[in-house]
Protein backbone atom coordinates (compact mmCIF):
# COMPACT_ATOMS: atom_id res chain seq x y z
CA UNK A 1 0.00 0.00 0.00
CA UNK A 2 1.16 3.58 -0.82
CA UNK A 3 1.05 6.11 1.96
CA UNK A 4 -1.40 9.17 0.13
CA UNK A 5 -0.91 11.26 3.51
CA UNK A 6 1.05 14.52 2.65
CA UNK A 7 4.33 15.98 4.58
CA UNK A 8 4.43 18.90 6.38
CA UNK A 9 5.87 21.72 4.60
CA UNK A 10 5.71 24.48 7.08
CA UNK A 11 5.03 23.87 10.82
CA UNK A 12 4.59 27.22 13.06
CA UNK A 13 4.63 26.48 17.03
CA UNK A 14 3.92 29.34 19.80
CA UNK A 15 4.82 32.20 17.33
CA UNK A 16 5.56 35.76 19.04
CA UNK A 17 7.06 38.61 17.72
CA UNK A 18 7.48 41.64 19.29
CA UNK A 19 8.99 45.35 18.48
CA UNK A 20 9.55 48.40 20.75
CA UNK A 21 8.91 52.17 19.89
CA UNK A 22 8.61 54.47 22.63
CA UNK A 23 6.68 54.14 25.55
CA UNK A 24 5.04 50.81 23.99
CA UNK A 25 5.48 47.51 23.04
CA UNK A 26 3.97 45.90 20.33
CA UNK A 27 3.22 42.10 20.58
CA UNK A 28 2.41 40.16 17.21
CA UNK A 29 0.80 36.96 16.79
CA UNK A 30 0.76 35.92 20.79
CA UNK A 31 1.64 31.86 20.65
CA UNK A 32 0.63 31.69 17.09
CA UNK A 33 0.47 28.00 15.89
CA UNK A 34 -0.48 26.11 12.73
CA UNK A 35 1.00 23.87 10.23
CA UNK A 36 0.61 23.76 6.37
CA UNK A 37 0.87 20.92 3.98
CA UNK A 38 2.86 20.08 1.10
CA UNK A 39 0.58 21.34 -1.81
CA UNK A 40 -1.39 23.28 0.07
CA UNK A 41 -2.38 26.88 -0.66
CA UNK A 42 -3.08 29.14 1.95
CA UNK A 43 -4.69 32.60 2.53
CA UNK A 44 -3.29 34.74 5.67
CA UNK A 45 -5.34 36.92 6.30
CA UNK A 46 -6.07 39.83 8.80
CA UNK A 47 -6.78 44.00 8.86
CA UNK A 48 -2.93 46.25 8.38
CA UNK A 49 -0.73 45.98 11.10
CA UNK A 50 -1.84 42.60 11.93
CA UNK A 51 1.82 41.47 10.95
CA UNK A 52 0.95 39.30 7.66
CA UNK A 53 4.14 40.54 5.55
CA UNK A 54 6.42 39.73 9.38
CA UNK A 55 5.14 36.59 9.47
CA UNK A 56 6.68 36.03 5.81
CA UNK A 57 9.46 37.13 6.25
CA UNK A 58 9.69 34.82 9.23
CA UNK A 59 9.10 31.82 7.23
CA UNK A 60 11.66 33.02 4.63
CA UNK A 61 14.11 32.77 7.38
CA UNK A 62 14.67 36.76 6.97
CA UNK A 63 13.87 38.17 9.83
CA UNK A 64 14.10 35.86 13.53
CA UNK A 65 11.03 35.26 16.25
CA UNK A 66 10.74 36.71 19.66
CA UNK A 67 9.43 33.22 20.96
CA UNK A 68 8.54 30.01 19.22
CA UNK A 69 9.81 27.70 16.69
CA UNK A 70 9.47 27.58 12.42
CA UNK A 71 10.06 24.27 10.58
CA UNK A 72 9.93 24.45 6.98
CA UNK A 73 10.84 21.54 5.17
CA UNK A 74 11.55 19.45 7.76
CA UNK A 75 14.31 22.16 8.99
CA UNK A 76 14.17 24.30 11.95
CA UNK A 77 14.73 27.84 11.10
CA UNK A 78 16.71 28.56 14.38
CA UNK A 79 19.14 26.15 14.10
CA UNK A 80 20.59 27.52 10.65
CA UNK A 81 23.56 29.29 10.45
CA UNK A 82 23.42 32.57 7.44
CA UNK A 83 24.85 30.23 4.97
CA UNK A 84 22.30 27.71 5.33
CA UNK A 85 19.20 29.69 5.25
CA UNK A 86 20.42 31.69 2.16
CA UNK A 87 20.85 27.96 0.66
CA UNK A 88 17.26 26.84 1.83
CA UNK A 89 15.75 30.30 0.16
CA UNK A 90 17.73 29.15 -3.27
CA UNK A 91 17.21 25.83 -3.53
CA UNK A 92 13.48 25.87 -1.89
CA UNK A 93 11.26 28.86 -1.09
CA UNK A 94 10.49 31.36 -3.75
CA UNK A 95 9.32 34.89 -2.82
CA UNK A 96 6.84 37.63 -4.22
CA UNK A 97 7.81 41.19 -2.00
CA UNK A 98 5.63 43.71 -1.74
CA UNK A 99 7.71 46.09 -3.56
CA UNK A 100 8.61 42.95 -6.60
CA UNK A 101 12.58 44.18 -6.95
CA UNK A 102 12.61 43.93 -10.59
CA UNK A 103 15.78 44.87 -12.26
CA UNK A 104 15.36 47.98 -14.60
CA UNK A 105 18.63 47.14 -16.19
CA UNK A 106 17.44 43.80 -17.53
CA UNK A 107 14.66 43.12 -19.51
CA UNK A 108 11.35 40.66 -18.52
CA UNK A 109 13.03 37.38 -19.71
CA UNK A 110 16.49 38.29 -17.84
CA UNK A 111 14.31 39.18 -15.02
CA UNK A 112 13.49 35.71 -14.57
CA UNK A 113 16.13 33.71 -15.62
CA UNK A 114 18.50 36.07 -13.23
CA UNK A 115 17.43 33.46 -10.31
CA UNK A 116 18.28 30.35 -11.96
CA UNK A 117 22.13 31.53 -12.86
CA UNK A 118 22.56 32.38 -8.83
CA UNK A 119 21.45 28.83 -8.26
CA UNK A 120 23.73 27.15 -11.13
CA UNK A 121 21.05 26.09 -14.06
CA UNK A 122 22.31 25.29 -17.04
CA UNK A 123 22.06 27.66 -19.72
CA UNK A 124 19.64 25.41 -21.96
CA UNK A 125 17.52 24.52 -18.71
CA UNK A 126 17.22 28.15 -18.06
CA UNK A 127 15.70 28.98 -21.61
CA UNK A 128 13.24 26.16 -21.32
CA UNK A 129 12.06 26.96 -18.25
CA UNK A 130 11.82 30.60 -18.93
CA UNK A 131 9.92 30.21 -22.18
CA UNK A 132 7.38 28.01 -20.05
CA UNK A 133 6.69 30.58 -17.28
CA UNK A 134 6.79 33.83 -19.82
CA UNK A 135 3.59 31.16 -22.05
CA UNK A 136 1.72 30.45 -18.27
CA UNK A 137 1.91 33.97 -17.53
CA UNK A 138 0.74 34.85 -20.57
CA UNK A 139 4.05 37.84 -21.12
CA UNK A 140 5.65 36.23 -24.22
CA UNK A 141 4.78 39.59 -26.28
CA UNK A 142 6.59 41.08 -23.35
CA UNK A 143 9.78 39.19 -23.24
CA UNK A 144 12.31 41.87 -24.49
CA UNK A 145 10.48 44.77 -22.19
CA UNK A 146 12.27 46.82 -20.05
CA UNK A 147 10.27 45.96 -16.12
CA UNK A 148 9.87 50.00 -16.21
CA UNK A 149 7.11 49.90 -18.96
CA UNK A 150 5.10 47.43 -17.52
CA UNK A 151 1.53 47.59 -15.57
CA UNK A 152 1.47 46.91 -12.65
CA UNK A 153 -0.67 43.88 -13.11
CA UNK A 154 2.38 42.33 -15.34
CA UNK A 155 5.16 43.53 -13.34
CA UNK A 156 3.70 41.96 -10.55
CA UNK A 157 3.42 38.49 -13.14
CA UNK A 158 7.34 39.29 -13.90
CA UNK A 159 7.58 38.95 -9.89
CA UNK A 160 5.80 36.00 -9.92
CA UNK A 161 7.38 33.98 -12.31
CA UNK A 162 10.60 34.89 -11.62
CA UNK A 163 9.96 33.39 -7.43
CA UNK A 164 8.98 30.11 -9.29
CA UNK A 165 12.07 30.25 -11.69
CA UNK A 166 14.30 27.84 -9.63
CA UNK A 167 11.72 25.46 -9.02
CA UNK A 168 10.92 26.21 -5.28
CA UNK A 169 8.80 23.69 -3.38
CA UNK A 170 7.41 26.91 -1.56
CA UNK A 171 6.18 30.10 -2.55
CA UNK A 172 5.41 32.81 -1.13
CA UNK A 173 3.36 35.73 -2.32
CA UNK A 174 3.23 39.08 -0.38
CA UNK A 175 -0.06 40.64 -1.75
CA UNK A 176 -0.36 39.53 -5.33
CA UNK A 177 -3.20 41.33 -5.64
CA UNK A 178 -2.32 44.75 -3.82
CA UNK A 179 -2.83 47.93 -5.44
CA UNK A 180 -4.12 46.01 -9.04
CA UNK A 181 -7.52 47.15 -10.45
CA UNK A 182 -10.31 45.16 -10.70
CA UNK A 183 -9.65 43.83 -14.24
CA UNK A 184 -6.31 43.06 -13.57
CA UNK A 185 -7.27 41.03 -10.28
CA UNK A 186 -9.47 38.98 -12.63
CA UNK A 187 -6.39 38.14 -14.43
CA UNK A 188 -4.42 37.11 -11.93
CA UNK A 189 -6.54 35.19 -9.95
CA UNK A 190 -7.38 31.90 -12.26
CA UNK A 191 -3.28 32.58 -12.97
CA UNK A 192 -2.87 32.07 -8.75
CA UNK A 193 -5.13 28.98 -8.64
CA UNK A 194 -3.06 27.20 -11.19
CA UNK A 195 -0.17 28.12 -9.67
CA UNK A 196 -1.22 25.14 -7.18
CA UNK A 197 -2.88 22.71 -9.61
CA UNK A 198 -0.22 22.79 -12.39
CA UNK A 199 2.73 23.61 -10.86
CA UNK A 200 1.89 21.75 -7.28
CA UNK A 201 3.45 24.40 -5.36
CA UNK A 202 2.90 24.83 -1.67
CA UNK A 203 1.70 28.55 -1.57
CA UNK A 204 1.03 30.73 1.06
CA UNK A 205 -0.11 34.44 0.31
CA UNK A 206 -0.88 37.47 2.21
CA UNK A 207 -4.04 39.18 1.01
CA UNK A 208 -6.69 42.06 2.10
CA UNK A 209 -8.56 40.99 -0.74
CA UNK A 210 -11.20 38.79 0.18
CA UNK A 211 -11.71 37.22 -3.54
CA UNK A 212 -7.95 36.52 -3.33
CA UNK A 213 -8.46 34.89 -0.01
CA UNK A 214 -10.87 32.72 -1.34
CA UNK A 215 -9.19 30.86 -4.17
CA UNK A 216 -7.03 29.41 -1.50
CA UNK A 217 -7.85 25.91 -0.02
CA UNK A 218 -7.74 27.20 3.42
CA UNK A 219 -7.12 30.53 5.51
CA UNK A 220 -5.63 31.29 8.85
CA UNK A 221 -6.50 34.39 10.10
CA UNK A 222 -4.09 36.70 12.26
CA UNK A 223 -5.49 38.92 15.23
CA UNK A 224 -4.68 42.57 15.78
CA UNK A 225 -1.54 42.68 18.01
CA UNK A 226 -1.31 43.65 21.94
CA UNK A 227 0.06 47.00 22.73
CA UNK A 228 1.43 47.12 26.21
CA UNK A 229 2.76 50.12 27.39
CA UNK A 230 6.25 49.96 28.60
CA UNK A 231 6.92 51.54 32.37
Amino acid sequence: MTDDRKRTAVSVRDLHKNFESGYSETRLFNGLSFDINEGDFVAITGSSGTGKTTLMNLIAGLDKPTKGTIRVLGKELSLLNDRELTALRAESIGILFQTFGLLTDLNVKENIKVTQMITGKNNSDRERYSDELLEFFGLNNKADFNPSSLSVGEAKKVGIARALSTGPQVLLLDEPTGNLDPQSVNVLLPILRGLRHIYGKTIIMTTNTPRAAKIANREIHIEKPKIIPIM
